[in-house]
């Protein structure tokens, strides 16, 4: 149990820009975040396979004796 607490006691590794500061373990948790977000968009949904094409839909055939009144 010690040895767990003085583990915690360590300070992580932060990264600093100016005023901004993120910790390593973070910033590393966000990446993979993101790797996981553009490979869900970009990798084929599974069992996708080509679509069925729509049926065609026809109009009425025209009236011959033209529009009724």
């Amino acid at each position: 149990m010690v040895g767990a607490a003085a583990a915690l006691a360590d300070s992580g590794s932060y990264l600093q820009w100016g005023w901004f500061s993120i910790s390593l373990t973070n910033l590393l948790i966000i990446a993979g975040m993101v790797v996981v977000f553009v490979l869900a968009l970009l990798l084929p949904f599974p069992g996708g396979g080509p679509a069925e094409p729509a049926p065609v839909r026809t109009r009425a055939p025209a009236d011959p004796d033209g529009p009724r009144p």
